[in-house]
């Protein structure tokens, strides 16, 4: 049975494509004027037939052909090259950003493996790419517990679960006792829809026999639909009503933007930063003249609570902010949700010293100079120095630049767990400092000079 490549939702940037044959760079093929035209009735012929937007389909045919007729590629003698210019004559006058076209043998090679016929030269390709992007760790950069018991995902790209299945559950299952989960989609370009629906599966609570309907694509040029459905089944513990956040920035693109989509129609999750890319088109790839991969968008979204995708417009967030402060953003609004429930105080004292870290890094504290000169001086072997508008505090080891969080209670720089707030006198003289641990510890010093 012929096959394709798996349905990527990915732009030209995404990590986990088969790199490029750069030591061969030197070793490329002149592009003359015959093999040029070539590959140019090629790629229109593929435009012709299978392109997502029927009514345009032509029109960039006829463009490319133009462009070629004008002498637009005649300077361009690597292939290399070629491929960008095709590359970007198709996005610039489709305005669709999965259009894509590389010189690269060596993924012409797993394209043509994975399109084969032959179960053992599939197999060759699927391991390879596995390899790929095990050196990534599947796409899964980071999962951590923030302070407040906040689950964090930070995830580069979906990953097939045929080779990343166990990386996502156990990713996963270090989530599941998070009080709230915060998944970074900031700088992810797409991937597979497949992890799309494992993941959210995690999340999504089954309607249909235990299912969910998350999204669906049309194959507009032969009528031919494919279903992206939840499992009714994930290794290890749900998260339905765990509160869930999403990052997302203008480097959001493809699959992570269908996740986000997803869950933004299904009202699971809180969408936080920027507007995503507008890349909902799915591909196909496909090899032309033997060492040039063109990604061809054949497929487009249709969501099944809304009745329409992203392309073009992108997913917009519930709370907009810069991509910058997305995740502080989320952390806060996770944690002030959290500590109204909590009814121990061991938790309570960890979520508020969270809080307050990040309320001063969305809205820095300024205190007036007359007050940080107050606080200078030596409590013990403690000393806090005014240099420059700032405080620096110092003990017998290195010296940290003290971080307002309230009038009178700093952070250190670079030092998470502790703290030090100065008490005062009825007349707003320092006479104690007080070091206070993330554990509730308190060590105070009362002011010696």
């Amino acid at each position: 049975m012929h096959k394709k490549i798996k349905h990527m939702y990915l732009l030209v940037t995404t990590l986990f494509l088969v790199t490029q044959v750069v030591t061969g760079e030197a070793k490329e093929m002149t592009m003359d004027a015959k093999k040029k035209e070539a590959v140019i009735e090629s790629v229109n012929g593929l435009i012709i037939e299978r392109y997502v937007i029927r009514d345009i389909a032509q029109q960039l045919a006829d463009h490319l052909n133009k462009r070629f007729k004008d002498g637009f590629y005649d300077t361009l003698h690597s292939p290399s090259d070629f491929a960008r210019a095709l590359s970007a004559d198709l996005r610039k006058s489709s305005n669709d950003s999965h259009f894509y076209i590389e010189y690269n043998p060596e993924r012409a090679m797993l394209v043509t493996a994975e399109n084969s016929q032959s179960p053992e030269e599939v197999e060759k390709a699927n391991k390879a790419m596995a390899e790929k992007e095990r050196l990534t760790n599947f796409g899964f950069k980071k999962v951590e517990i923030l302070k407040g018991n906040v689950g964090y995902l930070d995830l580069d790209f979906f990953s097939n679960p045929d080779y990343a299945g166990a990386t996502a559950v156990a990713s996963m299952n270090f989530l599941a006792n998070s009080d709230a989960v915060i998944i970074d989609l900031r700088d992810t370009p797409g991937g597979e829809p497949t992890m799309v629906q494992m993941l959210s599966s995690y999340f999504v609570r089954g309607t249909d026999q235990g299912r969910t309907l998350l999204n669906t694509l049309e194959q507009v040029y032969d009528g031919k639909i494919e279903q992206h459905w939840t499992t009714p089944y994930v290794p290890g513990k749900r998260m339905y009503d765990t509160d869930l956040y999403v990052l997302t920035d203008g480097y959001t693109g493809s699959a992570a933007e269908e996740f986000t989509n997803n869950l933004k129609a299904l009202e699971r999750a809180v969408i936080v930063g920027e507007t995503t890319t507008g890349s909902g088109h799915n591909v196909d790839f496909e090899v032309i003249q033997e060492n040039f991969v063109m990604h061809l968008p054949v497929r487009r979204p249709v969501n099944p609570i809304t009745g329409t995708g992203w392309e073009g417009t992108g997913v917009e967030p519930h709370i907009s902010i810069s991509g910058k402060q997305a995740l502080d953003k989320a952390y806060l609004m996770a944690l002030e949700k959290i500590i109204k429930e909590i009814r121990n105080e061991d938790q309570e004292f960890r979520v508020l010293w969270a809080i307050d870290g990040i309320r001063a890094k969305l809205e820095p504290v300024t205190i007036d100079k007359a007050l940080l000169t107050k606080y200078a001086g030596e409590y013990g072997e403690r000393k806090i120095t005014y240099e420059d508008g700032e405080l620096f505090y110092q003990r017998t080891g290195p010296k940290y630049r003290l971080i307002p969080l309230k009038r009178n209670l700093f952070a250190l720089e670079g030092l998470d767990y502790f703290r030090i707030e100065i008490e005062v006198d009825k007349n707003g003289n320092a006479t104690q400092l007080v070091g206070i641990y993330d554990d509730g510890r308190k060590n105070p010093s009362p002011r010696s000079q």
